[in-house]
């Protein structure tokens, strides 16, 4: 891959294993990829998210739990005044603040509900694949990425409904840069 897939993703602190999940589908995308993923900074009162980086995504992700936590608003909005394209999920066993009520409402968004980190991923995973298959020639994928994108999506539609095994967490849930395998 000639360019790199960069991803912003948008979500409050209980939504780590969400991010460590695309962290990880990211990193399986293809040998030859290179993926860089921001997301929103925390602390305890939020931070000052990196506008430029969102603006100069490929792609923008969130995910909302239980509350919508600062910056999460400021960077929707960022996101869609930029035209990005947006993929937006909400974790189906949180019960919404009514800050998440009221934004949900007002951001008439299809919002895919989710019910565990693993049918997170299962959802993300093929929905990635198929916006990169879509998005070539523009991402730089070469025959060989997209015959093996495309092996993948369709070896991931023969297993839907299947049981995808335990929950895998390995630390990569803050963002990160991610290098094609030597």
């Amino acid at each position: 891959m000639d360019k790199e897939f960069t991803v912003y993703i948008s979500a409050s602190p209980e939504m780590d294993a969400e991010c460590e999940q695309i962290g990880q589908v990211l990193a399986g995308l293809t040998q030859s990829s290179r993926s860089t993923i921001r997301r929103t900074p925390h602390g305890p009162s939020g931070g000052n998210p990196d506008l430029a980086a969102l603006a100069g995504s490929d792609l923008y992700i969130i995910i909302l739990g239980t509350d919508l936590r600062a910056p999460l608003g400021v960077e929707w909005q960022a996101a869609q005044r930029a035209g990005l394209p947006t993929l937006g999920y909400r974790y189906a066993e949180a019960s919404p603040s009514p800050a998440m009520l009221h934004f949900m409402r007002h951001n008439r968004f299809p919002w895919v509900t989710y019910q565990s980190p693993l049918a997170f991923r299962s959802t993300l995973e093929r929905t990635l694949l198929r916006r990169l298959l879509d998005g070539t020639p523009g991402f730089g994928l070469d025959l060989s990425d997209v015959e093996q994108i495309a092996a993948r999506l369709k070896e991931l539609e023969e297993q839907e409904g299947e049981d995808k095994g335990p929950d895998e967490r390995r630390g990569a849930g803050s963002g990160g840069i991610i290098l094609p395998r030597p």
